[in-house]
């Protein structure tokens, strides 16, 4: 009987220790950590500038329009961004760290 209780104490903690290796080893589970940075860094804000008001946007006051997270100065330009996205991103440049010359608008 004495056999049977080692064997069985032997056979649980082999599973154990192989189920929590596979875990660790998980693929989906990394899969999953990236997908995380990628919804992380998806939050950033594309720009460093203001396009309403231009001056220097405030990572904390953001809007998220079309999939991209635009940062704004405050919440005046936040509620005029709203009412109208197109217009003020057509003013940024592509790299979101300046505005665009004036003759270069629409």
């Amino acid at each position: 009987m004495k056999i049977i209780t080692f064997l069985a104490v032997i056979v649980v903690f082999t599973a154990m220790v192989t189920i929590t290796a596979n875990a660790q080893n998980d693929p989906t589970k990394v899969q999953k950590n990236e997908q995380t940075t990628v919804q992380q860094d998806s939050n950033k804000p594309v720009n460093t500038i203001c396009p309403v008001s231009k001056e220097e946007a405030d990572p904390e006051v953001t809007y998220t329009y079309n999939g991209k997270t635009y940062a704004l100065c405050c919440n005046s330009c936040l509620k005029k961004f709203k009412a109208d996205p197109e217009k003020y991103i057509s003013r940024l440049s592509d790299d979101g760290k300046s505005i665009k010359k004036q003759n270069q608008e629409k």
